[in-house]
């Protein structure tokens, strides 16, 4: 593709006038256009998915802390830090989200295979000069998401845990 206005460009060159050439990018310049933005909308929507993960499990470990008040209390008294409070949070908090991106991350790819392989998704060819949905893995993208993922779900785990951390043991004890 990096080469067809270049290849054109050659073409052009030894045919000269009165002959046009016109490399297959100028031609079907809307259908890549679209294609572009096809690919911003789909990482606006990843990230939107991405996005409400990670809400759910800062939503998850602030109900974990809620019920495990007491718990924690008693931990406290018995002499464990605030650090190793945080750490058993945070640690609970990137385990829900490697699992997590690990799960997602194998269902995405088993489908991109799947739907590669059998041509499950049909498509007018008259429209879109082929007639499957065409799938292209770009390692790159699919490791850029599984750290993003897993960062974000690390962060996540941050507020969680620090509240947890800054329970008083004695009104953590209290806590019905």
């Amino acid at each position: 593709p990096e080469l067809a206005d270049e290849v054109r460009g050659k073409i052009q060159e030894s045919l000269g006038f009165p002959f046009y050439a016109e490399s297959w990018m100028t031609t079907n310049r809307a259908l890549f256009s679209a294609l572009r933005l096809e690919k911003i909308a789909m990482g606006l929507i990843l990230g939107l998915i991405v996005l409400v993960a990670a809400f759910n499990i800062v939503s998850t470990l602030v109900m974990v802390v809620a019920d495990r008040t007491r718990e924690i209390g008693i931990l406290k008294a018995m002499g464990m830090t605030r650090r190793g409070i945080m750490r058993v949070f945070v640690l609970q908090g990137a385990w829900i989200g490697v699992a997590g991106t690990m799960v997602g991350t194998a269902c995405g790819l088993i489908s991109a295979f799947l739907i590669g392989h059998f041509e499950i998704i049909r498509i007018p060819p008259d429209v879109y000069f082929v007639d499957h949905l065409p799938v292209s893995l770009n390692w790159l993208d699919v490791s850029g998401i599984v750290v993003a993922s897993v960062t974000i779900a690390f962060v996540a785990t941050i507020y969680p845990a620090w509240k947890a951390s800054r329970l008083e043991p004695v009104d953590a004890i209290r806590h019905e």
